[in-house]
């Protein structure tokens, strides 16, 4: 009996209207758990992501810095009104329709994020996929270190931990495989699937989609 096709969606700027990494540190600050020179830290980094050029160990080590010494449930009691009152207005429904027309014809739906799984995971759990990756974060002691695990769910990381997680549901190759992003920093997945998928992408994606024949979907924002 043959797998389902598998449809790989990007999170942040393809299924949110946004990136919930840097809307995370913006909302630390805002509950006064990082100070206001954090996000004009985070427009730097976020600058570098779209170019990009974003230095992952840097950005990854600044945005766990405030989960450093939490257990999980402490981390939940802060990220779980995060997702409620941020991130629920931030989802794209038309994104979600895409996601609803791979389940109804019975595909796997699987979640890739560069950002970091103790976010991701419950933003998944919100959008109903079992099936997410996110950057790892390293815990010792049932406490969050503040650093992650590589590889880093970016660019060539991505890829990486994406064939693991196929190889771990026995999908040998690519073939059939629909993948999801916005941005020129997933151009490595999005070479090795048989269909990459543009949403709303960064003008250095779009200027390749649209080179090497890719379909480019524009998504309203609303």
């Amino acid at each position: 009996m043959s797998k389902p096709d598998l449809a790989i969606f990007d999170l942040d700027n393809t299924i949110l209207n946004g990136d919930s990494d840097y809307s995370m540190i913006n909302y630390l600050v805002d509950i006064n758990l990082l100070n206001e020179a954090a996000k004009l830290k985070n427009d730097e980094f976020i600058k570098d992501y779209q170019q990009g050029q974003l230095d992952f160990n840097q950005y990854t080590n600044f945005a766990l810095k405030p989960y450093a010494g939490k257990t999980q449930n402490e981390i939940n009691e802060i990220i779980l009104p995060f997702v409620k009152t941020i991130i629920e207005p931030m989802i794209n429904i038309f994104a979600l329709k895409l996601i609803h027309d791979h389940y109804d014809k019975g595909h796997t739906i699987l979640l890739a994020s560069a950002t970091n799984e103790l976010i991701v995971k419950p933003i998944a759990q919100r959008l109903d996929i079992r099936n997410v990756i996110g950057t790892r974060v390293k815990f010792e002691d049932k406490k969050c270190s503040g650093e992650f695990i590589p590889p880093s769910a970016l660019g060539a990381g991505k890829l990486k931990l994406v064939e693991n997680w196929m190889q771990a549901h026995q999908y040998d190759s690519f073939s059939g495989v629909t993948f999801y992003s916005d941005s020129i920093n997933d151009l490595p997945l999005m070479e090795a699937v048989e269909f990459p998928k543009a949403v709303n992408p960064d003008i250095k994606l779009e200027s390749i989609s649209n080179k090497r024949g890719w379909e480019v979907i524009y998504l309203p924002i609303i």
